[in-house]
């Protein structure tokens, strides 16, 4: 994404996983995020792990702790 929004921080996250079924499809994600305007990328572990995205993306129980007003 162009202007990085930290995802602790972030009002919107749109985040993605296996469903994208493989790296260069994550491009979706980040255009999902970019037209909001005020959204972060995030990521699910196993997105993380396969090296798709970077850990700082990663959300969840082992990742960052989000608590957006939306979550796509």
């Amino acid at each position: 994404s162009k202007g990085k929004i930290d995802l602790g921080e972030a009002p919107v996250i749109v985040a993605g996983g296996r469903g994208l079924k493989a790296p260069e499809n994550f491009k979706l994600v980040d255009e999902l995020a970019d037209a909001f305007g005020n959204a972060a990328t995030g990521a699910t572990r196993a997105m993380t792990d396969e090296g798709w995205r970077p850990h700082s993306e990663q959300i969840g129980q082992t990742g960052r702790v989000v608590s957006p007003e939306l979550y796509v």
